[in-house]
């Protein structure tokens, strides 16, 4: 394909897609077509849409600003993933880098914004900023675990106005479980390959009395792996579980309990009040430490010696209370009042210093293994003399994120509606206010270790705070406005989002380890407004144009010479719906400008979180869904054959010359490739469902990478190879309260390198079996 999509090609295909659509509708649209719309293809129900969090008050799809996708509870439950990368594979316009096979710290982009831990999209649980330290430290290091997640909603263009502080591609937000109407309680249990277990439990129920009605859940998840990787080392003998520290797996704990109370809905002012507290800890052997070409090619799975002390430790909590009152029938307030933490000490192999004296990184020696085959045999287990050293570094962190928000509705004007079938549409208008802090408190410190036949022998105690002794903060104060405007079949949603933040670091450096002193201090203030129009024009019953402008935006940090990073996004849709298939088509681009990059270790860098300003940068790109079920009617109606297509094209490229500190980008020539987007994607996913039985087949193509900034595949040192993954389900019912299941990811076992970040080679998943059984007790 082109790597330019020409307009009047653009234009073209938008008329032959609109016609054909036009042409294979039929002139009467049932409900039950509206229902197969709602249910199969966004898999919303017209009543959720009304509620979901990233709709932020619309009651359909044309209110939606940009292109919508939920991922229902029924979508969810097909594959039950644990992994959010093969849950989020399946939507058009996301990117993913997978890191290590489970999905514990992921990598996601959307529209080619680039997947450096997630770090570029704003990412929510329950509309509540989830990631460590939003404004400060975006990365993701803590994912909220998808097991217990009752949907995810998937945002791409003009809503942006409304989520923030990264506004530049799009946004994600996590569903929790929902506190059940009635009494009830569900059991999952799964066993599977590579010593996989996952425990879920849930208990809630809603009791209804005269002074209001009481409602509460209480949740427990217990995730854990013994890991698909083996530590070897020089003699040949695996390492895996000869000590606990040698594993290669993790384990996972969530903890949550809901309650709620509502007034009678016979009060006047109908109010509602929720408290949610959830903790999670977790326990992973991961490491940073890849391998170098050849030893991927002869093992993909091993990991070498010096990665046996690799781990990560990690707890978060986080309390939400949340006041829902309705003073009028046509305003909804909504105010959420949140504080969570998160810490967490990533101890992990950080370099080598040779028997000169010399400090080496991973990356190098894993980029030049015959040049430095010293410091490569160190790594595989080889003694190392008395005057070489292993430095394994704390990288210690502590985070906070707390605030306020509050979300005002207000609908007004005579209500409107397109047809006989489409729900009565008032005017609205959204006020938006959140006031939050978070920052982040590194107190980091190097242990060395010598290396004695393939075991990590401790030499050095490292003296805490001198790798890194530095806290840095954030204050800031969002607010937007959004209308939605109806005018016969055109609905327009106008915004403006503003951003004011100041940002401060004090250094205390590795001279003043008490803190004493007033250390290096630095600031950074910033403003921002953020105006983004979207518009939808439905064209007949079936079939709806729509399109977005914004302006998109990343917050620089602390650093006063940084500048925020800026983007002028574009998308222009179809959306098309019958009653046995639905479409959307979507062309967008995105242009930046001061491109921000972090200098972190999962991108290959030093770890120290800064952000620098590259140049320009454009992604442009298509996206196509399609869904159909050829038997939901007619003389097979009792069976059900959804079939479902999603497509991404992305160029994602510089458009800007520059030399980089940022490692992952070095130096940029015109043109060269955004790091980590794929240009093609596909996802195929179908299923066959005959009474008590049904078979899920999931497809994922992906092709060839780009790993550095540079030509598209002008060097096969640069890139990672394209990939095929399949995975399938089969899923026995008993009866509509006990189920049985057994699933396979990589059902090829198709082996391939999924990063080369940040040292080395690092391989996906293999095949993996898991054998899961569901009981859910009756309500009553």
């Amino acid at each position: 394909m082109n790597s330019r999509l020409q307009p009047s090609v653009l234009v073209l295909l938008f008329f032959c897609v609109g016609t054909f659509f036009k042409l294979s509708a039929q002139d009467n649209l049932s409900q039950d077509s509206v229902d197969f719309m709602i249910a199969s293809w966004h898999g919303i129900p017209e009543a959720v849409v009304a509620t979901v969090g990233l709709a932020s008050g619309a009651h359909g799809l044309d209110e939606v600003p940009g292109a919508l996708y939920l991922i229902t509870s029924k979508e969810l439950d097909r594959f039950a993933y644990t992994d959010p990368l093969r849950a989020l594979r399946t939507v058009a316009g996301v990117n993913i880098t997978e890191e290590d096979g489970f999905g514990l710290r992921p990598n996601i982009g959307l529209r080619g914004s680039g997947t450096d831990r997630s770090s570029r999209i704003t990412i929510m649980e329950d509309g509540i900023l989830i990631t460590p330290a939003p404004y400060t430290a975006s990365a993701a290091y803590y994912f909220p675990s998808i097991a217990r997640m009752s949907s995810i909603e998937i945002l791409k263009g003009s809503s942006q106005i409304a989520f923030g502080p990264q506004t530049a591609s799009g946004a994600i937000n996590l569903i929790s479980t929902l506190i059940p109407k009635k009494t009830e309680a569900k059991f999952d249990m799964a066993m599977g390959s590579f010593g996989g277990a996952q425990f879920h439990l849930t208990v809630g129920s809603t009791s209804h009395k005269p002074k209001g009605s009481f409602s509460y859940l209480i949740e427990l998840l217990q995730l854990q792996s013994d890991g698909f990787k083996a530590i070897d080392n020089v003699s040949g003998v695996n390492m895996s579980g000869f000590v606990d520290e040698m594993s290669t797996g993790f384990s996972k704990s969530d903890r949550l309990i809901k309650l709620r109370y509502s007034t009678p809905s016979s009060n006047n002012l109908k109010q509602s009040i929720e408290v949610k507290m959830s903790d999670v800890s977790e326990i992973s052997n991961e490491t940073y430490l890849g391998l170098s070409k050849s030893d991927f090619e002869q093992s993909p799975l091993l990991r070498y010696a010096a990665s046996a002390k690799d781990v990560m430790n990690a707890s978060q909590s986080q309390v939400v209370i949340t006041h829902t009152a309705f003073p009028l029938p046509n305003i909804e307030m909504k105010t959420d009042l949140y504080r969570t933490s998160f810490a967490r000490n990533w101890y992990k192999l950080d370099r080598i210093v040779d028997s000169t004296g010399m400090v080496l990184s991973l990356k190098t020696i894993l980029d030049y293994p015959e040049i430095y085959s010293e410091s490569f045999s160190y790594l595989k287990g080889y003694s190392t003399p008395l005057e070489t050293r292993l430095d394994v570094k704390a990288n210690n962190r502590n985070y906070f994120s707390r605030g306020v928000q509050h979300r005002t509705k207000i609908k007004f004007g005579v209500p409107h509606s397109f047809d006989e079938l489409s729900p009565a549409r008032q005017n609205q208008i959204i006020f938006g206010i959140r006031i939050h802090t978070d920052g982040v408190d590194r107190f980091q410190w190097r242990d060395s270790y010598a290396m004695r036949d393939g075991i990590m022998m401790l030499s050095e105690l490292g003296i805490h705070g001198t790798a890194g002794n530095r806290v840095e903060t954030a204050i800031a104060i969002a607010s937007y406005v959004r209308a939605t405007l109806h005018f016969k079949n055109l609905t327009l949603t106008p915004g403006l989002r503003s951003e004011i933040i100041n940002f401060e670091r004090t250094d205390f450096g590795s001279s003043d380890l008490d803190r004493a002193g007033e250390g290096e201090y630095r600031s950074n203030f910033v403003r921002a407004l953020l105006p983004g129009l979207g518009f939808n024009y439905r064209i007949n019953t079936y079939l709806d144009a729509f399109a977005g402008i914004h302006r998109g935006f990343i917050p620089p940090g602390s650093n006063p010479e940084t500048s925020p990073e800026y983007s002028l996004n574009y998308e222009l849709g179809l959306r098309f719906s019958s009653r046995f298939a639905a479409a959307q088509l979507v062309v967008f681009s995105n242009e930046y400008s001061n491109l921000l990059g972090a200098d972190m270790n999962a991108s290959g860098g030093s770890g120290s979180g800064d952000l620098f300003n590259g140049g320009s940068a454009q992604a442009r790109g298509l996206e196509l869904e399609f869904t159909i079920d050829p038997f939901s009617d007619g003389p097979f109606d009792h069976l059900s054959l959804p079939i479902r297509l999603a497509y991404t094209y992305t160029d994602a490229k510089f458009t800007h010359s520059f030399n980089s500190e940022l490692q992952a980008w070095g130096e940029v020539e015109i043109g060269d490739a955004i790091p980590y987007i794929a240009p093609h994607q596909l996802s195929i996913v179908t299923s066959v469902v005959s009474g008590k039985f049904s078979t899920d087949l999931s497809a994922r193509y992906t092709s060839e990478i780009n790993t550095e900034a540079a030509p598209k595949f002008s060097d096969s040192g640069m890139s990672i190879q394209s990939s095929i993954i399949i995975d399938s389900s089969i899923r026995y019912n008993f009866t509509d309260t006990k189920s049985a299941s057994i699933g396979i990811t990589n059902l090829l076992n198709s082996v391939y390198e999924v990063s080369r970040r940040p040292y080395g080679l690092r391989p996906n998943m293999p095949r993996a079996v898991r054998l899961r059984l569901s009981l859910l007790l009756p309500s009553r």
